[in-house]
């Protein structure tokens, strides 16, 4: 539908021309049917039951053996980056290939991100192993690991929490590889260059931000009652708000967003919907990427292999292939592709081109979910429900991008923390409370999304309250512990096997523990003692003495789940490291002509979430391809 005519239709339905700001989403009937829906994980993204965005790219599917300069695998966080700033160079041609479908404006409403995950569609709702250490609270023991298969892949699915992690990570990056380049000090220009920095009560600092950016960072529409409560007792705890993207990352803050005006700000928008009139740039969407080819005796990646509606396609690449597929597709394809583990690739039938430890240190920013907070707020449980025709929340989203909707998965603020050294502002944060004002984990549409089995449900689930919650999320931002991805067989249809291996190391748990009497300590201030905040006692290892180090143990291992930051599959070291799978420049060692740039890469997993890191590293990926085909000048750094 043309730009006008919805902001026609909008004026018909709702009588008010200041709709024609935003992104069409439907009208309030449709998009009330449009959400139940999608919680029921029945809706299906086409153009002929959504409104679709005018600046989508165009879907093309390339001939059989076709050629192209460079091509990208994966839309999503890094290579919507990757692509969209190839093809700023005009006399070259970059094919992106997405395994998913294009974005729609439904998906950009910051409250559904959790029911997002419920669709097959654009989820490839992978899960680890069985385990009897960690998510043991979960149906069959699995972890839940939601990944996005949709133009902008997990920018789509993300909660939109908007950090860089801390400067000591980068630092550590730059040691580990011996490139000076990825210290945070160099790396600070491309975190500066993604972002148009728009966060209110922050002094903005143009030495560590900058406005104009293509990825929008900026606040919530409104903060509540019980967000204020957080940052307060924070401060009564002796931490400052900070701007933790800015000089110091320790204390309490609200979220900063990949939010704008009400709006999930996804890599697509940022990055392709610019580019849409590009004539060297082209993309095939629902395209499946089954290897890599690699020819045996030059050990140079050529080409790809991917299938679409029913057809096996090759396409070819003159200069280089960059996988961006994130830190399980990734590995999957290089090891489908022949590159990876020897005796794990001999021993599914792969031909072996390249022995690689890919699919090793897997890391992940574990979470634990059950602290619970009840209140002495009254709360009127139809605030809550969206779907109510006597609930405002869908008509203020749709005439003025404000109310619940405009405000993602119902948590504001947050804090870094570093329980072993707490009085130290320039610390390394070990632990990161996520705040929200509801209910968590007793929420059983909460415990459902998060992958709780239904015996857990049941036992701890509220279904009615007449007073107001708050729950933290406990996240562990510098695990010891160590994952690993296989493959379940060659067919590359067959989902990887996945072992987080959450809490191998003991010093793991012990951070979690400490963290988790942390927050207790907090409820316990003054400015929640207002509130008469009471923590609910799950009703769960009763064999264990309440509140001691066994007890939260037996609750971490089975409240246990996914911050959706899986990391280091295809780790980027020096030449003399035999864990690496990259080199600084992102070059997959001992084979020309293919590079890795996303999550996969990072050697340690960051003190924060990973998006924005993630495309910092595809701006950083772009600029070391275009200087080492010399199209950047003068060059950005020193090659290696």
């Amino acid at each position: 539908m043309a730009r006008w005519a919805a902001c026609l239709f909008v004026f018909l339905a709702v009588s008010s021309y200041a709709t024609c700001n935003y992104t069409y989403v439907g009208t309030e009937d449709s998009l009330r049917n449009n959400i139940i829906d999608l919680s029921r994980g029945q809706l299906e993204f086409s153009d002929a039951n959504l409104p679709p965005y005018e600046n989508e790219l165009e879907d093309t599917t390339p001939e059989n053996n076709s050629e192209y300069d460079f091509i990208v695998v994966g839309a999503g966080s890094a290579g919507a980056v990757v692509a969209s700033r190839l093809s700023e160079v005009k006399n070259i041609t970059v094919l992106l290939i997405e395994a998913g479908t294009k974005e729609y404006p439904l998906m950009d409403i910051p409250a559904l991100a959790r029911l997002l995950q419920r669709s097959d569609q654009i989820n490839w709702r992978y899960e680890s192993e069985s385990s009897d250490k960690y998510c043991k609270g979960s149906t069959d023991s699995k972890c839940y690991f939601p990944r996005g298969r949709v133009m902008g892949g997990s920018s789509i699915l993300n909660f939109m929490v908007a950090t860089r992690g801390n400067k000591n990570n980068y630092d550590e990056w730059a040691a580990s590889s011996g490139d000076e380049s990825w210290s945070y000090e160099n790396m600070l220009k491309y975190f500066k260059k993604l972002e148009d920095y728009q966060v209110r009560g922050v002094d903005f600092d143009r030495k560590v931000h900058n406005k104009g950016g293509p990825v929008h960072i900026t606040s919530a529409p409104y903060t509540t009652l019980l967000a204020d409560t957080f940052v307060k007792a924070g401060e009564e705890s002796g931490y400052s708000e900070v701007d933790y993207n800015g000089d110091s990352q320790i204390g309490y803050s609200y979220f900063q967003n990949t939010v704008v005006n009400g709006e999930r700000w996804s890599s697509n928008r940022a990055y392709l919907h610019p580019a849409k009139n590009r004539t060297n740039l082209f993309l095939t969407r629902d395209s499946f990427v089954s290897k890599v080819i690699i020819d045996g005796k030059s050990k140079k990646a050529t080409g790809v292999s991917f299938s679409k509606k029913g057809r096996r396609i090759l396409v070819k690449a003159r200069k280089e292939i960059i996988l961006s597929a994130g830190a399980i597709n990734s590995p999957q394809i290089l090891m489908l592709s022949g590159i990876g583990p020897k005796k794990h690739l001999q021993s599914l039938g792969i031909k072996v081109l390249k022995n690689s430890p890919v699919g090793s240190n897997l890391m992940d920013h574990v979470i634990y979910g059950g602290l619970v907070f009840k209140t002495n707020i009254s709360f009127d449980s139809m605030e809550s429900d969206v779907l109510s025709r006597k609930n405002s929340a869908i008509n203020d989203y749709i005439t003025k991008r404000n109310g619940s909707l405009a405000v993602g998965m119902g948590f504001e603020a947050l804090a870094f923390l570093n329980v072993d050294r707490p009085n130290s502002l320039h610390e390394n944060p070990n632990v990161e409370f996520l705040f929200g004002p509801n209910t968590g984990l007793k929420d059983p549409s909460f415990g459902y999304d998060l992958g709780l089995s239904e015996f857990y449900i049941d036992q701890i689930s509220l279904n009615n309250t007449s007073h107001a919650h708050w729950n933290v999320i406990l996240s562990l931002l510098q695990p010891k512990s160590r994952g690993k991805l296989l493959l379940k067989s060659k067919n590359p249809r067959d989902k990887p096997k996945v072992y987080p291996n959450y809490f191998d190391d003991p010093e793991d748990v012990r951070v979690m523990i400490k963290g988790i009497k942390e927050a207790i300590k907090l409820s316990k201030t003054k400015e929640f003692e207002k509130y008469d905040s009471q923590m609910y006692h799950m009703p769960i290892c009763k064999d264990k003495t309440y509140d001691s180090d066994d007890y939260w143990e037996c609750a971490l291992r089975i409240f246990s789940a996914t911050c959706h930051h899986q990391s280091g599959t295809c780790k980027m070291g020096d030449g003399g490291d035999d864990t690496a799978v990259v080199n600084s420049r992102l070059k997959v060692i001992g084979v020309e002509g293919l590079r890795v740039a996303d999550a996969s890469i990072m050697p340690n997993i960051v003190s924060g979430h990973t998006n924005i890191p993630t495309i910092a590293i595809a701006e950083k990926l772009s600029d070391m391809v275009k200087e080492d085909w010399g199209y950047l000048t003068p060059p950005s750094e020193k090659k290696s």
